[in-house]
Order: C-alpha cells, then sequence, then structure tokens
C-alpha cells in the first residue's frame, strides 16, 4: 500500500514488473489499495488489471488513472509472461485547489472522470504514447533533481500531464463506469475504514454506516453494486488476510492473533479458517513459514530483473532513435548476455524504436536523415540478433517484396520504404531499380511474397504498375497477393484505376499497411 504524504513535494514513481499470476479464486484477496492517486501505463507486455471484482486485459499502451482507495491489482496470466507497469502516485489536493480537487465536479482531475466513472481507462496510440512518456520523463526529471523553484515547474508538468491523459480519454476511448461519484465516496471511505480498523471487535457494517451518516441497506447496497461483495464479507476477508499475514510474519498465539485481528468468537474463527483456506491456523503457519524467505527473495530478484531488462530494452529503443548503432550493437548483446528473449529485444527494444521513428516521421518530426541513420542503427541491431532468432524459431511478420518499377532507376523512396518494413519486422526482398512486372510477380510466387511494393517517380513508368496488377491476375496469384504502389507523380486515383489494393503518401504509412496485409492472410 502507498500511504498518502504529509508534504507538498511527495511524488512517487516507480516501475512495476508483475509476475503475480491471476487466479480468479485468490484475486480479491490480493487486492491493494492506496491513499494517493495512482497513473498507471502498461510499458510492456500484456496481463490482468483486477479493479474490485473487474478483470480488465490490459497490454502496453493501456493507461489507468485509479483514486485513492480503489483496490485493485496487476496479474499475468502465464507464469512466462511479461508485464510492465510505469506508475506515479500522488495527493491532488497537495498541487492543486478549487473545482480540480472537488469530486462532485465536472472539473475534477481536470475531466478524467466525467459520465460519472470512477476510474479512468483508455488504450493509447503510439503517438500519445509517446507524448506521455515525454512528459513522464520531465516529471521524474524535477523529482530527482529539485532546482529552484522546481515544485512550480512540476505543477504546471502535471496540469498539463492530467490535461493530455483527459482529452484522450474523453475523445477517443472510454472510461470504466462503476458507480456515480456521491455512492463512490462512500464506497471508497467504507474499504478505508475497514482496511484501517479491522482490528476493533466492534467493527460492523452497522457501525461503518454510522461513520458515514447513512442507513446500512443503502451501504450494503452501494458496496455489492461495485465490489461485487457483501460488506460483512469484505469485512472478514480484511481479517482473515490480517491473520495471515501475522501468522507469517510473527511467532504470537494463534489466538492472539485473531483478536488482535478483530475475531472475538474464536471458536468460529478457526471454523472460518479451515473452511477458508482448507487447514488449520497452525497447519496454515507451518506450510509458510518454511518457504516464505525463499519466496521473497525470488520475488525481489524477479522484480529486479525485470527492472533491469526494462531498462535495457528502452536504452535499446532510445539509442536506435538517435541512430547510435555502435550503441544499438552493445546493448543488443548485453541483452542476449543478461538472459533476455530474442524475440522480447526484437520487439520491445529494435521494432519499438522504429516504430517510434515512423510515427515522428508521418509527422513531420523528424526527416530522412534521421530515419536513415535510425535504419542503419536497427539492421547493426538485428545482425547480432538474426542468429538467436534463428535457433528461437522466430520468424518474419510477413515476406515483402520491393523495387522501382523497369525503366525507372531511383531509389531514394524504395529503399526508405524498405527500411520502414524492416523496421515492422517484416522480411523484405529488394529487387532493386528497372524490375520488370514479370520479375515482380515470379519472385512473389518463388518467395512466397505475401505483398508486393511498386515504386515510381517518373510519370513515363507508372504502365508497369499496371502490368504487375494485370499480371498478377493472368499468373492466378491475384488473391493470394497485395499490390501496393507509391511515388511522387502516383496517387489514389491511378491506384484505383489500375486496380491495385494500396497507395500511401509516406514510407511509414506503406509499412503500417503491409503489416496489416500481411497479419490478415
Amino acid at each position: 500500500m502507498v500511504k498518502a504524504a504529509n508534504n507538498e513535494t511527495a511524488i512517487i514513481s516507480n516501475i512495476l514488473s508483475c509476475d503475480n499470476k491471476f487466479s480468479e479464486k485468490h484475486a480479491f484477496l490480493r487486492l491493494e489499495s492506496n491513499e494517493m492517486f495512482e497513473i498507471a501505463m502498461v510499458v510492456s507486455g500484456s496481463g490482468i488489471h483486477r479493479v474490485l471484482d473487474k478483470d480488465i486485459p490490459s497490454q502496453k499502451g493501456d493507461i489507468f488513472v485509479i483514486p485513492p482507495n480503489t483496490p485493485h491489482e496487476y496479474f499475468v496470466e502465464k507464469e512466462d509472461d511479461i508485464f510492465v507497469i510505469r506508475r506515479l502516485f500522488w495527493n491532488l489536493e497537495d498541487w492543486f485547489s478549487g473545482e480540480c480537487t472537488n469530486p462532485s465536479s465536472r472539473r475534477y482531475c481536470y475531466g478524467i472522470f466525467r459520465e460519472s466513472s470512477t476510474l479512468g481507462y483508455a488504450v493509447l496510440n503510439a503517438t500519445v504514447f509517446e507524448n506521455i512518456c515525454y512528459l513522464w520523463n520531465i516529471i521524474e526529471a524535477e523529482i530527482k533533481m529539485q532546482k529552484e523553484e522546481y515544485t512550480e515547474a512540476l505543477r504546471g508538468v502535471l496540469s498539463y500531464f492530467l490535461i493530455t491523459i483527459s482529452r484522450y480519454m474523453n475523445s477517443s476511448v472510454k472510461n470504466l463506469s462503476f458507480a456515480s461519484c456521491e455512492e463512490w465516496n462512500i464506497v471508497s471511505n467504507a474499504i478505508k475504514i475497514i482496511r484501517e480498523d479491522y482490528f476493533d471487535p466492534s467493527l460492523t457494517k452497522e457501525k461503518i454506516a454510522e461513520r458515514l451518516y447513512v442507513s446500512k441497506s443503502h451501504l450494503g447496497r452501494i458496496f455489492t453494486k461495485i465490489s461485487g461483495k457483501y460488506i460483512s464479507d469484505y469485512l472478514r476477508d480484511v481479517r482473515m488476510n490480517n491473520v495471515c499475514r501475522l501468522l507469517e510474519k510473527s511467532d504470537a498465539n494463534i489466538n492472539d492473533i485473531a483478536r488482535k485481528c478483530g475475531f472475538v468468537n474464536i471458536p468460529s474463527f478457526y471454523k472460518n479458517f479451515e473452511a477458508k483456506m482448507k487447514m488449520t491456523p497452525n497447519e496454515y503457519r507451518q506450510s509458510v513459514l518454511n518457504s516464505a524467505a525463499c519466496t521473497i527473495t525470488d520475488e525481489y530478484i524477479k522484480l529486479l530483473k525485470g527492472e533491469k531488462i526494462m531498462g535495457i530494452l528502452n536504452d535499446i529503443s532510445e539509442n536506435l532513435q538517435k541512430g547510435k548503432s555502435k550503441i544499438v550493437k552493445q546493448l543488443v548483446q548485453q541483452a542476449l548476455d543478461e538472459g533476455v528473449k530474442p524475440n522480447d529485444i526484437l520487439s520491445e527494444g529494435l521494432l519499438s524504436g522504429m516504430s517510434a521513428i515512423g510515427e515522428k516521421f508521418k509527422n513531420n518530426e523528424v526527416f530522412v536523415p534521421e530515419v536513415l541513420v535510425a535504419a542503419r542503427a536497427m539492421n547493426m541491431g538485428a545482425q547480432i540478433l538474426k542468429p538467436y532468432l534463428a535457433e528461437a524459431g522466430i520468424k518474419a511478420v510477413g515476406k515483402v517484396c520491393i523495387g522501382t518499377v523497369q525503366g525507372d532507376l531511383h531509389d531514394i523512396g524504395k529503399n526508405l520504404v524498405k527500411m520502414m518494413l524492416e523496421g515492422k519486422g517484416l522480411e523484405v526482398i529488394d529487387l532493386g531499380t528497372d524490375v520488370a512486372a514479370e520479375t515482380f510477380i515470379q519472385t512473389a510466387i518463388d518467395q512466397d511474397c505475401r505483398v508486393i511494393c511498386c515504386s515510381a517517380l517518373l510519370t513515363t513508368t507508372m504502365p508497369v504498375m499496371a502490368e504487375v496488377v494485370k499480371l498478377a491476375e493472368e499468373k492466378g496469384i491475384r488473391d493470394k497477393v497485395k499490390i501496393m504502389v507509391g511515388g511522387a507523380p502516383v496517387s489514389q486515383e491511378y491506384c484505383d484505376k489500375i486496380g491495385a489494393d494500396c497507395y500511401t503518401v509516406d514510407a511509414a504509412s506503406a509499412a503500417d499497411a503491409a503489416v496489416e496485409f500481411c497479419k490478415a492472410q
């Protein structure tokens, strides 16, 4: 649990490398709640984010804004899964005032929780993901350096950070609605009371309702609606969980432990414990204590390893985008030496970096020289990785042949598209320039290519593209291969006229389209 801080400068940023395996039977018992706001973004892998009684499948690019006192936890579905979450904890009231901190206002938390939503949730595209990461890096740098007037600077970045998240959530995806703000405030406060005062034997549903100034029937109804559990069962579960914690970590008498956790009827406690845990308290203590130290050590090692792996993969991606070929090559080898899976290095390191460059190129944030040096860094890293990928039996997303059509010797555009295709994990057969229609088709047949990419800069050579489409029909492969056309004189109108499958205005979009074609076949 992350505790609320008492000073203005308290903001916590960390990375969680999750290895908790999801279990429907035990998941609710493991849920934690924090006294601070939590913003969580999945930066690698996939898993399950359980919030109260709802299971949300999550993957890279998903972002959550979780209010205080909300029981939730992250899980992997399989033991070998990777699920890494970047998290930020802070108190809204410590940094802002007015409508932004009023749960009943539409401007609460800059409008993230609209339409009676109690959990902010969105799936970010690559561009927004990069923007959020950029702002997150600034926040972490301000926290770390604490230069003059850093709190004012940080307050400004936090405002923009929340507004950016709010804009995207409210304009494109969805929020998960649990209850009205009024109902949620009651339930979250009830959860807080139970977690803080579970040891008090007089704590009951009636007592909690009195402290919240609501009727016990109303409290019971909305608590079940939101959490999926009866409040009395939840109170018993919290007490039982703390019994288990003390059995694991102390030598105290079992009866004393039960009383410290709010159980006054000891015979009833033993009966409930055995029914829930399928063993007596003493058997539980014996089974857990022998393995507790080993388990904690293993989990700690996994956490450190996960953070280290994530750091290496991020370094590969960032240095690739900067075109630092030698560093990328060294980092790829380092990752292999650390035992990182070749496919993870490829997807989360090399391809992730190249994908980011593709998005920046599409948005005119970088230009051809930057793409060229990034592609060279990608190739340097890929050369180190290729033998390991082959050994692991990892295949490319698909196979593509590309060339400049017959009569045209220009290759700058063609080479740029080739780099983007390789950056998406496709195997590319480069036919060069002055390529006849027969060569395109025969290569597609012989190499089992899913996509043919034809480039032209001269208007006089454009008819060769039409010949490629016609010849594909004559050879009987038109339904098996997609034909993409591009180049300065080419347009969507011409693409439609000759019966080709796709035209794009830039290299990055061409790579995206080719990947979709390969996946669809």
